[in-house]
């Protein structure tokens, strides 16, 4: 069974699922899992997870993300980008120093509203059933952080950001609601993935080339993939009782960051730590056929 990371770069225009499952041929006897949903207006970086990889996407979904957007003042939709339904028009556009001004704002932690059409769920159904029906639902409210967020270029109603940002950030909400701060309305035109979990677009392959013969120099190892979370290496005899389910205080943890990735000795991947001030517990630990 292959297991690791590929990062690919996915086109707009097709869903995350879609163009993930275009792996299985190639893939026959390894799980295929992805971190990190694009929506299909959206293109860039994706991570392909593979074997027992897929075990470990969660951690992966966790870490930051960067973004190059672009928001297009003069029209809300009810999706909030342009695949949607015209709702309102304003033709207003702001000035530079009052969206640098309001931007600055957003930075840190905020409260965040998921759209109407998003993949969240409400009694076990995405939200984007309800919205389809015209049906209501509770808001969903979700405290997000903000990293980054700059201007980076404008040209007449279309201003092109850079976002880094925290894990369940939609960035069509933060789009409008900078719009509404600004007293305009505006929509995402345009969506591009640069960075996840410290995996750039540079480094993404296209989807058409890869195949039977290639695809292992493709593939990043576990260990490797993980580069964003911080790293320890123990012997094997702390390895053992890691494995049992022991919890272990080890001083060289006791600076570092809440989850940890284990080596051996000989630098191979074990797993995720769980860490409390040096306190180590095994969160996700990779099966002994590894």
């Amino acid at each position: 069974m292959i297991s690791g990371l590929i990062v690919l770069n996915k086109p707009s225009g097709i869903s995350s699922g879609e163009f993930i499952r275009k792996l299985k041929p190639i893939i026959e006897n390894s799980k295929i899992g992805h971190s990190g949903t694009l929506d299909p207006l959206a293109s860039g970086v994706i991570l392909a997870c593979l074997g027992q990889m897929t075990r470990f996407t969660n951690f992966l979904a966790n870490e930051k993300k960067t973004y190059v957007a672009e928001m297009m003042f003069g029209i809300k939709t009810d999706t909030g980008d342009l695949d949607g339904k015209i709702v309102e028009k304003l033709e207003r556009v702001p000035r530079k120093k009052d969206f640098e001004k309001i931007a600055k704002s957003y930075i840190g932690l905020i409260n965040q509203e998921a759209p109407k059409y998003s993949s969240l769920k409400y009694k076990g159904k995405p939200l984007y059933q309800y919205a389809r029906k015209n049906k209501e639902v509770p808001k969903k409210i979700r405290l997000i952080e903000i990293f980054k967020l700059d201007l980076l270029s404008l040209n007449q109603n279309k201003f092109k950001l850079l976002v880094e940002c925290g894990k369940g950030t939609y960035i069509r909400s933060l789009v409008d609601d900078l719009a509404k701060d600004l007293g305009c309305v505006a929509v995402l035109s345009s969506l591009q993935r640069i960075n996840s979990a410290n995996h750039k677009i540079e480094e993404a392959h296209e989807i058409e080339s890869i195949n039977r013969d290639n695809i292992k120099n493709k593939i990043i190892q576990m260990g490797d993939a993980l580069s964003s979370i911080d790293k320890i290496q123990c012997a094997s005899e702390i390895i053992d009782r890691i494995k049992k389910g022991q919890k272990i205080h080890l001083k060289e943890a006791e600076l570092k960051s809440k989850y940890l990735r284990l080596f051996d000795e000989k630098k191979s991947f074990i797993g995720i730590l769980k860490n409390i001030n040096g306190l180590v517990s095994p969160k996700r630990l990779i099966s002994i056929e590894n």
